[in-house]
């Protein structure tokens, strides 16, 4: 599959995550007018002295293992499937970037595999982009619930934001709506990134480069039924 047809595909699917998105409208451009509200790929967020950053918003992948009933891209709905490899979306971020197009990166991901396996291809993308590419533009990124706290330790000291949906509100919604998952699987990263951030704040020398500089957000996952 082309790189392109893997953006259409990607950036649709990463359209219903909440954190800085604008997804839920349908409106469309016609008869020669201006903008387009149902297109995905570039979406906003906000740096903190105010500054309105564009983002090239996508999934790494969205051939997912869990079968998550609220999710589009879970394992027996019928989608196209897809997925970058870690060149592909450093280069794309790049070229986006050389042409104005974009500031930074909004990188999610469908579980491939497993947690660990699916951080370690984000961690990879990453690292090719800060340290090949030399690209020091903003960074936000999605943690995968149920990973190894070492690979949030890798990630963590890469990127500028990482964030984590809050899938559920209890364990009897995650196991009837979302039974291959575990609640502590979501909660303890969260508080594992949160306790990171302040030790980062007290000790500066812990952590070398910084650890989430730009802060951490915690989203409620509001993907579409399907």
């Amino acid at each position: 599959m082309e790189t392109l047809d893997k953006l259409k595909i990607l950036a649709d699917s990463a359209k219903y995550d909440a954190s800085c998105s604008s997804s839920g409208s349908n409106r469309k451009n016609k008869n020669n007018g201006i903008g387009n509200g149902s297109i995905s790929g570039i979406c906003h967020s906000w740096g903190a002295d105010g500054r309105c950053i564009s983002l090239l918003k996508i999934l790494f992948s969205n051939c997912c293992i869990y079968d998550c009933k609220y999710c589009i891209n879970r394992c027996t709905n019928s989608v196209k499937r897809a997925t970058f490899t870690p060149r592909e979306v450093a280069d794309l971020t790049i070229n986006f970037y050389k042409r104005n197009y974009i500031e930074g990166l909004f990188l999610s991901s469908a579980v491939i595999k497993s947690p660990d396996y699916t951080m370690e291809l984000l961690i990879q993308t990453i690292s090719i982009l800060r340290n090949e590419c030399q690209f020091n533009g903003y960074i936000h990124c999605k943690s995968i619930p149920g990973c190894s706290k070492e690979l949030i330790d890798k990630l963590g000291t890469l990127v500028d934001r990482l964030s984590i949906n809050i899938e559920l509100p209890s364990n009897d919604s995650l196991k009837l709506l979302a039974p291959q998952k575990e609640k502590d699987g979501i909660l303890n990263p969260m508080t594992y990134v949160s306790n990171g951030i302040k030790v980062n704040q007290m000790e500066k020398s812990k952590w070398k480069p910084s650890f989430v500089p730009a802060r951490t957000n915690h989203t409620t996952n509001r993907r579409s039924h399907s």
